[in-house]
């Protein structure tokens, strides 16, 4: 069974799927699992200003990451960004790389971090404000791709699903990071 958590119940119709509407700031006690899969995230636009995205990207995946370890899960998996880094001097990659940081100290037998650099998909169909700048430079990132070195390539978050799942389902204990051809379809 998937249970997924959102702030709205994503409108998914599977006899398998339990779809739950939350307050990810008082997450209920979820019920056993064996794998999480946190793929939550902002933009600064979106967001509106520090402390909102901090809000999204920082605590609601801590939250959602503590209330899985007190439900049994043993194997995480994240999207956060290319470039996070806890001591980094820019805001966005600062805050991806705590929660990298603070999700190794979750005792997690596997995690998983994927970092791509900018995730390319459809957004009306996450109820999603259209993103101007952002829809550009998905337009840049997919004509100029050949030659853009395949760390820094766009990739479709349903790639980067695809390969997080594989590798928190395939991977010994440890803690792995994928980055560039790690992401790439299989």
């Amino acid at each position: 069974m998937l249970h997924a958590l959102g702030r709205r119940a994503p409108a998914i119709v599977h006899p398998r799927v339990f779809a739950h509407a939350v307050d990810f700031s008082a997450i209920p006690a979820l019920p056993p699992i064996d794998d999480v899969y946190i793929t939550l995230g902002t933009t600064m636009a979106a967001a509106g200003s520090q402390r909102a995205f901090r809000a999204v990207d920082y605590e609601a995946v801590m939250a959602t990451a503590r209330a899985a370890r007190a439900a049994g899960a043993s194997r995480c998996g994240v999207v956060t960004a290319m470039g996070a880094k806890a001591s980094s001097p820019f805001f966005y990659n600062r805050v991806k790389g705590e929660v990298e940081r603070d999700l190794e100290k979750l005792g997690f037998t596997t995690l998983v971090i994927a970092q791509p650099s900018l995730l390319l998909g459809e957004r009306a169909a996450l109820q999603q404000a259209p993103r101007t700048a952002e829809s550009l430079s998905m337009k840049l990132f997919q004509w100029a791709d050949p030659v853009i070195p395949a760390a820094y390539r766009a990739r479709p978050a349903v790639d980067v699903a695809r390969a997080l799942v594989r590798a928190v389902q395939t991977r010994s204990a440890g803690i792995f990071r994928l980055q560039g051809r790690d992401l790439d379809p299989f």
